[in-house]
């Protein structure tokens, strides 16, 4: 897990997006492609008069030839790219965020860190935060391997590779490296849990937030909250802050503070 990983130099970023591509690439086709890939490299290194053809200079020759096939940017427009997606990925309503929820200000990623994010909105939720300045772990179930990538691959394109960490265990078999500051999560997340399940899963995030973090819960619409469920789920947070009604379709939970 990458949570505590520090904000990286940007050249450092551009270098783990090229890789990070280029393994991709090698990954999605056959060996017979990749073999004929290398040839390709070795027909390019012997025109070009390289006399000696290490292991070394044949991997770099072959990346070379993904990245041209890729069209991937050179690392000014590479740079420029990322600062237009960072702004975009720091607006609210780019991600569907109503003005009412107030994530980055519930959240507050730039003084805690370190957050966690999982249910259907997990790659907007994990971007837009990240993108804030939270070091985010996003979780995905067994299942959904390809969203958890997918999250990683546009972190990487917008440089926040080093803040961007996926799981695609489910959520009862994550754990944390780090103290964590904050879970942003969706109220489904447990509606296909066993009761025993549940009170797992609630008592390991509790248990892994720092005195003074937040559960955001999403998902939650006013007439839900009066419904059994969503009562027996505040319960399950004994001396926790108990959350006002916004009307927003958010629960927002504080850990007590240590005295």
């Amino acid at each position: 897990m990458l949570l505590s990983t520090p904000t990286r130099s940007l050249k450092h970023e551009y270098a783990t997006y090229v890789d990070f591509e280029i393994e991709r690439y090698k990954d999605s086709i056959s060996r017979s492609s990749l073999l004929k890939l290398a040839d390709d490299a070795v027909e390019s290194l012997r025109a070009g008069e390289q006399i000696e053809l290490s292991e070394l200079v044949l991997c770099d020759a072959v990346n070379e030839l993904i990245m041209r096939r890729l069209k991937m940017p050179a690392y000014d427009k590479w740079r420029r790219n990322r600062l237009k997606m960072l702004e975009q990925f720091r607006r609210a309503d780019h991600w569907g965020l109503a003005a009412t929820q107030h994530l980055s200000d519930e959240v507050r990623p730039q003084e805690h860190p370190h957050v966690v994010v999982t249910g259907p909105h997990v790659e907007e939720r994990t971007l837009y935060l990240a993108a804030h300045g939270a070091h985010v772990t996003a979780i995905g179930e067994l299942h959904e391997e390809e969203l958890v990538t997918k999250v990683l691959v546009a972190a990487a394109q917008a440089g926040l590779s080093g803040q961007v960490s996926g799981c695609a265990d489910g959520l009862g078999e994550w754990a944390p490296s780090v103290p964590v500051w904050a879970v942003i999560w969706h109220a489904q997340v447990l509606d296909d849990l066993s009761p025993e399940r549940r009170a797992r899963v609630l008592t390991h995030l509790q248990d892994s937030t720092v005195a003074g973090g937040v559960h955001y819960i999403e998902g939650v619409s006013p007439e839900a909250r009066r419904t059994p469920s969503i009562c027996a789920l505040i319960a399950d947070y004994p001396g926790w802050q108990t959350p006002a009604d916004t009307g927003d379709g958010v629960i927002v939970l504080h850990k007590p503070r240590v005295a």
